[in-house]
Order: C-alpha cells, then sequence, then structure tokens
C-alpha cells in the first residue's frame, strides 16, 4: 500500500478485466475516511481485512464512506462496510438513483438494454444474454447502503482537511470528485486515469450525450491547477493537463475515424464497434464498447455531423 501524508492506497481485486480498483483511506482526528468501497466479494473482503491490520484500525474507527460514483467496484460493498462500521455513506443522488436503475433486482434496465443494443445492431442471440450478465453484478452490489447526499459545491472534510467538491460527469452522470485547494491534490474516482482512458457510455435512461459532457468536463477541469491525482485505476501521478490533453486529443481521433466509416449508405453502431474494439469480445467487454462506440456516434449525431436513420429493425448512422 502506498502512503501520502494521511492518504492510503488500498488496492482491491476485481474478477473482471481491470483486475484492481484503488480505494483511499484517509486518517483524521476523528476516525478514517474510506473513498470507494470495491465489490462485494470475497477478494475484496479479504483485502480490506489485510489492510485494517496493516494500518491498524477497527472498524467503529471509520467515521464516513464516500463514493466517487455508482459503477460496481465503487460501491458494492458500500452497504456492507455501513453494516460494519455504522458510518454514513455519501454520494450523489444522481448516482444513487442510477445504482438502483441498474442494480435492484425488480428493474427493467437489463431488458431494456438488450433491447436497445439490438436495435443498435447486436445479433440476437447475444441480446438475449445482456438481461442475465448485468444482473450478475446484482450479488457483488448488495446489501445496498442507506445514502446521505453530497452534491458540488460543497466542502467536506475528508480526515482533517477540507475538499471541495466538484462534479466531474461523463463516465458517470453523478461522478464526483474531491479537491484539496491547499495541496492541489484531486482525488479524482475513474473521471481522469493515468494509462486508460474512463470508459464513456451511452446507456438507455441516463445522459443522452455523455461524451460531450465528458468533453465539457475536460474543458472546464483543465482551469483547475492541480499538483497531484489520486485515480481509482493506476498509480497517483503529477501529468495533470497533460492528460487532460491526451484524452482530448484521443477521442478527437476516434470520432475523425468514426466520421469516415459512415460515408455512403450508413452503418449501424455494432459494425463501427467491431471495427474499433474487434469481434471477439467477452460478453462484458462488449457490452462497454458497444455503450461507448454509442457516445461517439450520438455526439456527432447531436452535432449534426451524422443522419440517423431506422433502416428495418437497426439504427443506421451515415455522413451528414
Amino acid at each position: 500500500m502506498n502512503r501520502w501524508d494521511d492518504i492510503v492506497e488500498v488496492p482491491l481485486p476485481l474478477p473482471f478485466p481491470l483486475k484492481i480498483i484503488k480505494s483511499y483511506l484517509i486518517k483524521g482526528s476523528g476516525g478514517y475516511t474510506i473513498v470507494d468501497a470495491g465489490l462485494h466479494y470475497r477478494g475484496d473482503l479479504e483485502a480490506w481485512e489485510d489492510a485494517r491490520r496493516s494500518v491498524g484500525f477497527a472498524w467503529p474507527d471509520v467515521e464516513q464512506i464516500v463514493l466517487t460514483h455508482y459503477h460496481p467496484d465503487h460501491y458494492g460493498l458500500a452497504g456492507w462496510l455501513q453494516q460494519q462500521t455504522g458510518a454514513p455513506v455519501k454520494l450523489s443522488r444522481t448516482d444513487f438513483k442510477q445504482a438502483s436503475l441498474f442494480w435492484n433486482n425488480d428493474s427493467e434496465q437489463p431488458e431494456i438494454m438488450g433491447r436497445y443494443f439490438a436495435e443498435h445492431g447486436l445479433d440476437a442471440e447475444t441480446a438475449a444474454k445482456i438481461p442475465e450478465h448485468l444482473r450478475s453484478f446484482v450479488k457483488w452490489v448488495e446489501p445496498h447502503p442507506e445514502p446521505e447526499y453530497i452534491a458540488a459545491g460543497q466542502q467536506i472534510r475528508l480526515g482533517d482537511r477540507s475538499y471541495r467538491i466538484l462534479h466531474t460527469p461523463g463516465h458517470a452522470d453523478g461522478h464526483l470528485s474531491f479537491y484539496d485547494e491547499d495541496r492541489k491534490w484531486l482525488i479524482g474516482g475513474d473521471f481522469l486515469l493515468p494509462r486508460i482512458t474512463p470508459n464513456i457510455s451511452l446507456w438507455p435512461g441516463c445522459d443522452p450525450d455523455p461524451l460531450g459532457t465528458y468533453l465539457h468536463t475536460l474543458e472546464e477541469m483543465d482551469k483547475l491547477a492541480v499538483a497531484k491525482v489520486f485515480p481509482s485505476h493506476g498509480s497517483a501521478f503529477e501529468t495533470y493537463h497533460e492528460r487532460i490533453d491526451e484524452l482530448k486529443r484521443h477521442h478527437r481521433e476516434r470520432l475523425d475515424r468514426m466520421k469516415e466509416w459512415t460515408r455512403g449508405e450508413g452503418i449501424t453502431a455494432m459494425e463501427v464497434c467491431n471495427r474499433v474494439f474487434g469481434n471477439d469480445l467477452s460478453i462484458h467487454n462488449l457490452r462497454f464498447a458497444l455503450a461507448e462506440t454509442l457516445a461517439h456516434l450520438e455526439y456527432l449525431h447531436r452535432r449534426g455531423e451524422l443522419v440517423k436513420e431506422k433502416r428495418g429493425n437497426h439504427w443506421t448512422y451515415r455522413l451528414a
């Protein structure tokens, strides 16, 4: 575990391709703050027990659990941790609603997503697997926490220091980051990662233009003076503005490639997805790849650069 002053990095294993999420444990005079929880599965339960022994704290010493967003690797263990610690779980109102949308047992979102992907060219056999795949995550996020809501513009005490809460959407609609103005340190969740590009996905019932939102977030956050970023995946890094520039360039290059592929009579999102990501993806990776492809195509469509048309049962995109 790496340590910086009052912050301890806690790596938690994941049973899917990201492999590891970095949680952060922040020590204060009133106890410890946990930022992001991990999944409710054996690997993360064991990792937290190892961290507890290594750092030397008991569960009642945790004074709060703060979440950057609702995705399972961040949100999943929050309810269990709340039961052990008695501490409040704090996140944005938007992301708690989306946690319910995606991970409640009675939600129809899995079926909606299967039909949505089928309309964009996913074959019927694979689309039929989407609901079961999504519901396989429910076991990793139960029990749900009883939340307290926090919002951008507020100050929050993490340890003994005050952090400004920033709304950094794109990867998730209600994504929050936490900024220590004195040290210029940013606890950024999945907003900005040092090696991989945060997944920007279009999901039914959520932000209809997530890539536009994310690019706007990058522009706004580029105005902030940041000396060190504590990300959820990868090591803490200091090349903040350079990384923002790299991500803006990455998305612009991908948009340009997609525009070239849409010349002519039109193409489905699934066909574009296969060109970008290949056609030999697991159901897990395919779900994210197709949703990210849709985020880019809808970005272009909403700005008048692509025409979107229904042909038979499928939506197609072509260059305007």
